[in-house]
C-alpha cells in the first residue's frame, strides 16, 4: 500500500499539466488584476503630471485576458482539489513543493520590495493618494497569495478550512467588481464603437487637412474654394467621406489664410486621446486640438505664411520631346 501511495504522490504528465497550470494562471491573474486596479487608481486619482497615465485600452486588454484566464484558472483548481481529496499523497509530490516554494519566494520579494519603495518615497516627501493605494494594492494581491499558500503548506491533508474557503470566495468576488467596474469606466461596447468611428473621422478630418496645407497651400499660394479641389488624380488623393453617413466633410473658406473643417461626432471625446493618430509634419497641431463634443463641430485653422511659404518660382514643366 505505502509503494502505491508513494507511486501516486509521483504522479505522471497529467499531475504536471494541473499543478504548472494553476500556478501560471495564478501569476497571470495576479499580474493583470494588479495591472487592472491600478488603471482604475488612474482613473478615480488622475496625475495632473502624467495626464495620460490612464488607459482606456490598457483597461480593455486586462479585462479581457481576465476573463480569458479566470475561469480557467478556477476550473483547474478544482480539479487539482479533487485530486488531492482522492489522492492525499500528491499533496507531497516535489512539483507542487517546489512551484509553491517558488511561489511564496516571488510574493514575499514583492512585498519586500513594495514596502522599500513606500518607506523610500514617504522619506523622499513624495506620498501621494494614488501611490498609497497603488502599494496597498500590491501588497494586498501578494500578501493573499503568501497568506494562502503558506496555510496550504501547513495544513497537509484533508478538507480545506473553513476560513481559507470563505477568503477564497471573497478573494474571487472581489475581482469579478473589479471586471463590472471596469466596463463603466470604459463603457460599453456600443460606445466603445461609437469612439472608434469618431477616430475615423478624426483621422479624416487631419488627412484634408494636410492636403490642404501641404498638396494646395504650399504649391498655389491660395486656399481651395470647395473640398472637391482637392482631388487628384496625380497623388491619388480622394477627399474621404463620414464612415457611416457617406457624406463628404464640411469645408470653409473662411479667409485668405483661413478655413473650417467640419464633422458631426457620435459621442464626446474620449479622455485616452492617445489612440487619436497624430498630425504628422505641421509640428504646431496636437492631439488636443482635435477634441469635440457630441454632434456637429467644427474646427477652426488659420495658416501662417512664415512657417508655411508657398513655393514660388516653380520651374515650368519641360515638354516631352
Amino acid at each position: 500500500m505505502a509503494q502505491d501511495m508513494t507511486t501516486e504522490s509521483r504522479g505522471g504528465p497529467r499531475e504536471v499539466f494541473l499543478e504548472l497550470g494553476v500556478i501560471a494562471s495564478l501569476y497571470v491573474s495576479a499580474v493583470t488584476v494588479l495591472a487592472l486596479l491600478f488603471q482604475h487608481i488612474n482613473y478615480f486619482f488622475p496625475d495632473a503630471a502624467n495626464p495620460y497615465s490612464y488607459s482606456d485600452t490598457a483597461v480593455k486588454w486586462a479585462v479581457a485576458i481576465l476573463i480569458a484566464i479566470l475561469p480557467t484558472h478556477v476550473y483547474i483548481f478544482r480539479l487539482v482539489q479533487r485530486d488531492y481529496e482522492k489522492n492525499p499523497a500528491r499533496r507531497e509530490s516535489r512539483l507542487r513543493k517546489w512551484l509553491l516554494y517558488f511561489t511564496l519566494f516571488i510574493a514575499t520579494i514583492t512585498f519586500i520590495v513594495n514596502t522599500a519603495t513606500l518607506v523610500f518615497y514617504f522619506l523622499d516627501g513624495e506620498i501621494s493618494i494614488r501611490f498609497i493605494l497603488k502599494v496597498f494594492a500590491v501588497a494586498l494581491v501578494a500578501g493573499g497569495v503568501f497568506w494562502y499558500y503558506l496555510n496550504d503548506l501547513k495544513r497537509g491533508a484533508g478538507t480545506m478550512p473553513q476560513n481559507v474557503s470563505l477568503a477564497l470566495k471573497a478573494g474571487l468576488g472581489a475581482v469579478i467588481v473589479i471586471i463590472i467596474a471596469a466596463f463603466f469606466v470604459t463603457g460599453s461596447p456600443f460606445a466603445a464603437r461609437e469612439e472608434k468611428l469618431d477616430e475615423r473621422r478624426v483621422s479624416d478630418l487631419q488627412s484634408i487637412q494636410s492636403q490642404i496645407v501641404y498638396s494646395y497651400w504650399t504649391p498655389k499660394g491660395a486656399l481651395p474654394n470647395t473640398i472637391s479641389e482637392l482631388r487628384s488624380d496625380i497623388t491619388g488623393f480622394v477627399p474621404p467621406l463620414d464612415p457611416v453617413t457617406g457624406e463628404a466633410y464640411e469645408y470653409k473658406k473662411t479667409a485668405s489664410t483661413s478655413f473650417e473643417l467640419c464633422a458631426t461626432f457620435s459621442a464626446v471625446s474620449p479622455k485616452d486621446t492617445s489612440r487619436y493618430p497624430t498630425y504628422v509634419g505641421t509640428g504646431i497641431f496636437s492631439n488636443e486640438t482635435w477634441t469635440h463634443e457630441a454632434g456637429r463641430v467644427c474646427f477652426t485653422r488659420t495658416i501662417d505664411p512664415e512657417l508655411f511659404p508657398p513655393k514660388k518660382g516653380l520651374p515650368a514643366a519641360v515638354p516631352i520631346q
